[in-house]
């Protein structure tokens, strides 16, 4: 089931609406395409965006907002509100918009309804069923049609539709919990019912999630993401979505790939391989730079904005970030978001500043972790009771259990893996969180590169720690490793480097696999 972040534009302003009425807005940014860049960077996979003030005038007036939206995150955006004309739904489309959403001009024309389908393709247009107290509302849900929700579902389908947005005007913006009865009446019509108006809570996705076989295939989340009533990361697990990152290690200007972080191979282009991952369906990129950290070198600038101008998925990039300029000057090359990994065990107000200043959105701490076979850290040499600054780091000199047998106790490590520290992993990750990180990069020293599998007890330990998005890294060999990653150790994304550069599986190969298992990935 996809999920949907509800991108409301008013004056410029991304707001939102109790029950449609103008008169009780809430502002909520004063930049629409910073916050469509929030829920990119976060894992959304589609964005809906309403034009608020075209709904009230019959006519788009902020497409080019839409437009900055769609050139900024590169995702998929579904656009409403005031698209009433062949015309205006062509320059909807002509701004790059997924799917235009037709709400007034479905009920007064059908027509042109079918004719816009006909010309455009059925997955190309959508019709709004906006509906309080059983009737269908247009002109911005200010006057009632007269036409049933049911009989404008019947409609959509005779034209060619395939997906429909039931929306109930009475619960929108009122976090009042979604209407399953009204729901479940247009599910019996047959067609893709996207959910919106009233979600509060999990229980309310869990709902949803629970009528996917039945037509449910999305729901769009407004104010509550916005107010925090629910988590984007908890909406996405509830959803059941779930994210495929190819990494792009690279050295000299090319990707590389070892075992453990030693004896690297060249494994090609970076441009010309996030090219064919994005192709294949990946849903994001990570790009970092193996050697900028050991070498005191910035992150290769050039190599980011050569990435970041061949793909439109989005790009975290990482190595050798020491500043909050670094982290500046990774963002200005194209990069959506910034990987810290070393400078942030060394100085971990880098990650509080760096969050402050651009976003939690845009931070993802890499955490490098390697099991320890016996008590490491005592209780008066823990992170918490000392100065986060006093890290002891100690030279990688043998290999542990991947599986985190022994004492089931991991240590953070650095420059690349090959430094440990005394910081404990489930502390370090807690940390890391508090500290502004929005997302942790977590990757398995033991298992890299071996194809073994994820230690899926280390991701299940840091997932159920947290509550920030994790991505699982190392040790991905089969399709079935990505699965245990999501269905056994809750990681919110999976990378993969070697299994992809060498030709082992491609990023299609294992999102079907993924789909045969249950797991709801974007194919």
């Amino acid at each position: 089931m996809l999920v949907l972040p509800a991108i409301d534009i008013h004056n410029g302003k991304c707001v939102r609406l109790f029950q449609g009425d103008f008169a009780k807005v809430t502002e909520y940014s004063d930049d629409p395409c910073q916050t469509a860049r929030r829920w990119a960077n976060m894992g959304a996979q589609m964005l809906h965006v309403v034009d608020l003030d075209g709904a009230r005038q019959g006519m788009p007036v902020n497409l080019e907002v839409v437009r900055d939206i769609i050139a900024h995150t590169g995702l998929p955006v579904q656009v409403g509100g005031g698209f009433r004309t062949p015309k205006d739904v062509e320059s909807a489309l002509e701004a790059k918009a997924a799917r235009v959403i037709l709400g007034t001009a479905a009920c007064s024309d059908p027509a042109m309804l079918r004719d816009l389908v006909r010309r455009f393709g059925e997955d190309r247009i959508v019709v709004s069923i906006d509906s309080n107290c059983g009737a269908v509302m247009t002109d911005g849900w200010v006057r009632a049609s007269g036409i049933a929700p049911s009989e404008l579902v019947e409609r959509a389908l005779d034209s060619g539709i395939q997906t429909v947005i039931c929306t109930d005007v009475s619960r929108d913006g009122t976090l009042a919990g979604v209407n399953v009865n009204s729901i479940a009446q247009l599910l019996s019509a047959g067609a893709n019912v996207i959910v919106a108006g009233g979600v509060s809570s999990i229980q309310d996705l869990r709902q949803l999630k629970g009528l996917e076989s039945q037509g449910v295939s999305g729901v769009i989340i407004g104010r509550a993401l916005y107010t925090g009533a629910i988590r984007f990361r908890d909406a996405l697990r509830a959803a059941g979505s779930r994210r495929i990152i190819p990494c792009l290690d690279t050295k000299d200007g090319r990707v590389v790939k070892g075992v453990n972080f030693e004896n690297l191979r060249d494994a090609g282009d970076p441009v010309g391989l996030a090219e064919i991952y994005e192709s294949q369906g990946a849903d994001e990129l990570m790009l970092l730079d193996l050697s900028a950290t050991a070498e005191g070198r910035r992150t290769a600038l050039d190599l980011v904005g050569r990435v970041a101008s061949a793909v439109s998925i989005p790009l975290s990039a990482g190595g050798g970030i020491t500043s909050l300029d670094d982290v500046g000057r990774v963002l200005d090359a194209g990069a959506s978001k910034v990987c810290i990994n070393s400078a942030a065990v060394r100085n971990p107000q880098l990650l509080q500043h760096a969050a402050k200043a651009f976003g939690v959105d845009r931070i993802v701490s890499a955490i490098d972790a390697s099991a320890i076979a016996e008590p490491f850290l005592d209780a008066g040499n823990r992170h918490g009771d000392r100065d986060v600054n006093d890290i002891v780091s100690i030279e990688v000199d043998s290999k542990n259990d991947g599986n985190g047998d022994g004492c089931g106790r991991w240590v953070v490590c650095t420059f690349g893996g090959k430094q440990r520290t005394d910081l404990d992993l489930i502390e370090w990750a807690r940390t890391v969180e508090r500290l502004g990180a929005g997302e942790i990069l977590l990757t398995s020293v033991d298992r890299d590169g071996s194809t073994d599998g994820y230690d899926l007890r280390q991701l299940r330990a840091v997932t159920q720690a947290v509550g920030i998005p994790v991505i699982a890294s190392g040790g991905a060999g089969t399709p079935e490793h990505f699965r245990d990653a999501f269905v056994e150790g809750g990681a919110d994304a999976a990378l993969a480097a070697s299994v992809f550069h060498f030709g082992t599986l491609s990023v299609g190969d294992v999102k079907r696999h993924l789909k045969r298992e249950g797991v709801d990935v974007r194919l």
